[in-house]
């Protein structure tokens, strides 16, 4: 059987049939219409599929991502390349009920990417593509014990949990390999080009005083520090802070190219919370040059977010001075899947 190609599952989804269920959430608290979108999906699926979608809330299985491809990091649950035109088209409404339209415009794209790295050989055919990213669900969607959401796949992982019909989203995991392409008939395609360009404007900006506390090394490390796993990698922010004028205007714009994917809702939330913590206690810290189109790193850290990007040079590459590999976390620090929440919910409902 012929594999559906990414782009024209996007335009099947547009003439695809809608199916509904009901949801158990009432629509006007957060996590309605994401349990409203989880439903429906469940309710689209055949029943075999649907038994491979849902895990236990306390699954280990909540809390295993990676940015590996799947060949290498292995998912459970379903595989998007498993979906027939009806269920796709479920998945793609629940997806855009986890993001912003911004954040399934990356989304889709970068699974789009994994096409293009599968084009290679036939080798590549078989552990890069659309196909191979994975939806689970743990617990029941808005019910009122808590829940959650899993996309994982390479390159792409959102975690969303439910404690009390809050709602949160992180780890949340874009990265782009290539992130321009560089060949073929979408040769120049680019994602995450807001992350890199609203970096090095930041950095472009600071004071040379600024520079000198900013700047933590030349070098760059070997990847993002807080890797699948390393949750708690990074606990001191370290860096410039108390940013003001234009240097302020954009940080906050930086902030937002990374909070602005996810459901509004959600991320007007944390927005707040950063305003509740102060702003100014948001920490700015590079490593590498300042020149744009070189491989850098950098970061944003306060006592409610975390944020990092690496773009580094991938290997094997043909043009070993273009950092064409582009790797992204967002976090919340002591709430990554809803840890603090989970800690309140247990002390309120289940003490004895």
């Amino acid at each position: 059987m012929h594999r559906r190609h990414f782009l024209s599952g996007l335009a099947l989804l547009v003439s695809s049939l809608r199916m509904r269920a009901q949801s158990k959430a009432p629509a006007n608290l957060s996590d309605g219409p994401i349990a409203e979108a989880v439903n429906s999906f469940a309710a689209a699926l055949r029943p075999e599929l649907r038994r491979q979608l849902a895990f236990a809330f306390d699954d280990a299985e909540r809390k295993d991502w990676s940015n590996l491809p799947h060949y290498l990091h292995p998912r459970k649950g379903v595989r998007l390349g498993e979906l027939t035109v009806a269920e796709r088209a479920a998945a793609h409404r629940l997806l855009q009920a986890i993001l912003s339209s911004q954040g399934y415009y990356k989304a889709t794209t970068i699974m789009a990417l994994d096409e293009f790295l599968g084009e290679a050989s036939e080798q590549t055919r078989q552990e890069y593509g659309s196909e191979y990213y994975f939806l689970d669900v743990f617990g029941e969607p808005g019910g009122a014990a808590p829940w959650g959401v899993q996309l994982d796949g390479h390159h792409l992982a959102v975690n969303v949990t439910v404690v009390d019909h809050e709602v949160t989203m992180t780890p949340a995991h874009f990265g782009a390999d290539p992130a321009v392409i560089p060949s073929g008939r979408h040769q120049g395609w680019r994602v995450l080009g807001g992350e890199t360009a609203k970096g090095f404007a930041l950095r472009n900006a600071l004071t040379p005083d600024q520079a000198r506390r900013a700047v933590l090394s030349e070098s760059l490390p070997p990847d993002i520090f807080t890797l699948p796993g390393r949750d708690e990698a990074l606990k001191t922010p370290a860096g410039v802070a108390s940013l003001a004028g234009r240097q302020r205007d954009l940080l906050e714009s930086l902030v937002d190219e990374y909070v602005g994917n996810l459901q509004p809702e959600v991320a007007r939330a944390y927005r707040a919370a950063i305003q509740n913590a102060s702003f100014d206690k948001l920490h700015f810290a590079w490593m590498g040059p300042p020149e744009v189109g070189k491989a850098v790193y950098y970061r944003i850290h306060g006592p409610t977010l975390l944020i990092e990007y690496d773009a580094i040079v991938p290997p094997n590459t043909k043009l070993p001075n273009d950092p064409n590999h582009i790797h992204t976390v967002t976090r919340v620090p002591g709430n990554d899947f809803g840890e603090d929440w989970l800690r309140r919910h247990r002390q309120e409902h289940h003490q004895k």
